[in-house]
């Protein structure tokens, strides 16, 4: 992994502070906040906050797995590394980015179990269309570097699944 080019791509800073926000931002603003802000980020009781482990367990579990497919191929940056291949199997045949919906499922689920499920509902939002976005420059440098990209993002949806066939 380049990491000169890593450090250098600002949707890998974005990720990080997208991440920070959530992990550290949500309990800062609890402790900190008044007023409306305050009572729209109180925590939920414990069984209405609970079952935002199971987007978590769910996002650890399809992250670790994009992750794994990639191999060596692995990288937080939007270019493909100088050896990088065309990974088409496992999770990459659902949705040609599984780590970043990993990724937003893991964000959605924290922001429900620090808070309540309109948080993680509201993170959930923001770090699809985050990831989104990320993923539109990441394809960019894919088709250019792929030519059998196309055909492959023509039969495998972004970052949600197909739920039917």
């Amino acid at each position: 992994m380049d990491m000169h080019r890593v450090l250098r791509d600002p949707w890998v800073w974005g990720q990080a502070l997208l991440i920070l926000a959530v992990v550290a931002g949500i309990p800062a603003l609890q402790r900190g906040a008044g007023g409306p802000v305050a009572d729209w980020l109180t925590p939920s009781s414990i069984s209405v906050r609970l079952p935002g482990l199971l987007p978590i367990v769910l996002g650890v579990t399809l992250a670790l797995w994009g992750a794994t497919s990639l191999g060596p191929n692995l990288t937080p940056a939007t270019q493909p590394g100088e050896r990088a291949v065309l990974v088409q199997t496992g999770p990459y045949r659902l949705v040609r980015h599984p780590v970043y919906l990993g990724v937003t499922l893991i964000l959605a689920g924290t922001g429900w179990l620090y808070a309540n499920p309109a948080i993680g509902a509201l993170v959930g939002v923001v770090a699809l269309l985050f990831f989104g976005e990320k993923a539109a420059v990441e394809e960019r440098w894919m088709r250019s570097r792929f030519p059998e990209y196309a055909e492959y993002a023509s039969r495998v949806p972004r970052l949600l699944p197909r739920l039917w066939r």
